[in-house]
């Protein structure tokens, strides 16, 4: 279970996952010890772990702790990183704006001025969608993959969506059901450029990449979202049954598709993109990946993907595996450094 309150500042280091939007490069002026350094501090993160809900109650809570990526205790503070983060449509992040509301919504039991944050989250990304449900990326990808705007995330996609889906059932506000099956249908669409059709069944792409990359967080976000829709088949109509039948593929796709992300030594891969190096995850993905199967698990009753997430959390304690991991992240780094945005 997750802990009462977000860590302190001084144990976070920038907006975790914003993998979107904050960027380091290695300047030809940077000493290799200088950027080890860079690497090494994005990799202290404080993890998002397994939050607590009941099956099938999005109103219950949301799946991992997203208040660790709130930097403040304080909802005045958190409004305002919220109207900075919106304040340029075109370096807009919106997994960030999501992942920032939603830990505002986690928090609301302690001080209602965080739904505030919540509601103001909510409404500027449901104003944000395009006619086709999308969320629209205007800044090329700043890392690993070379991505040109406008592109699409169906990591951002599924997290927007259920937010929706909470802002409907907390604000008592139809609007944002509607808003909820609008975000899903670029996760359902034929053609779509984040949905990749595979032989074990279609695979949510976090990053519309040529070959896809199968960036693991980011499917299960994903699929969370159309999780989370489904639940709300009886508002939804048609809509919700589509999004069950969606995440039901998904899910089966998952499972079938899990053993790929092994990266050897019981550690994970953030990817399957082909790479000149195995992506391995960080210490952060590599629990993070635990959480998410661990929550997919309750969620779906999937043994399989309960047993994986067993495997890699035995792992993520053993200190050699660690270190091992975390240097194949760096070179990793090395070969494919961040860029500014």
């Amino acid at each position: 279970m997750c802990s009462p309150h977000p860590r302190p500042k001084s144990q976070r280091r920038g907006r975790r996952n914003s993998a979107l939007q904050s960027a380091t490069r290695l300047d030809p002026r940077t000493n290799g010890s200088e950027h080890v350094s860079s690497i090494l501090s994005r990799l202290n993160r404080p993890p998002q772990l397994q939050a607590p809900f009941v099956v099938g109650d999005p109103a219950s809570g949301y799946y991992n702790d997203l208040r660790v990526e709130l930097d403040t205790n304080d909802p005045v503070e958190a409004r305002r990183l919220l109207h900075g983060f919106i304040a340029d449509r075109k370096r807009a992040n919106h997994v960030t704006i999501a992942q920032l509301a939603l830990g505002a919504w986690q928090m609301r039991e302690q001080d209602q001025a965080w739904l505030r944050v919540f509601a103001e989250g909510a409404e500027w990304l449901a104003e944000a969608l395009d006619d086709g449900g999308g969320l629209q990326y205007l800044f090329a990808m700043p890392h690993t993959f070379d991505i040109s705007p406008p592109w699409y995330s169906a990591m951002a996609q599924g997290e927007a969506a259920s937010l929706f889906v909470r802002a409907a059932l907390t604000l008592g506000d139809d609007s944002f059901a509607d808003a909820a099956e609008r975000a899903i249908q670029p996760l359902m669409r034929a053609g779509s450029p984040i949905v990749a059709e595979t032989p074990e069944g279609p695979v949510l792409q976090e990053y519309p990449t040529q070959p896809p990359s199968h960036v693991l967080n980011g499917w299960m976000f994903a699929l969370w979202g159309l999780y989370d829709v489904a639940r709300l088949a009886e508002r939804a109509g048609d809509v919700g049954s589509e999004a069950q039948d969606a995440f039901l593929d998904g899910i089966s796709a998952l499972v079938r598709r899990v053993d790929l992300y092994d990266a050897g030594l019981g550690w994970s891969r953030y990817d399957l993109y082909p790479h000149r190096l195995t992506h391995v995850a960080s210490p952060f993905y590599h629990r993070l990946h635990v959480a998410l199967l661990k929550a997919t698990a309750d969620l779906t009753g999937e043994d399989a993907l309960r047993r994986k997430a067993a495997v890699w959390e035995a792992s993520a304690d053993d200190f050699a595996l660690r270190t091992a991991a975390v240097a194949r992240k760096v070179a990793f780094r090395f070969v494919y450094p961040r860029r500014p945005i």
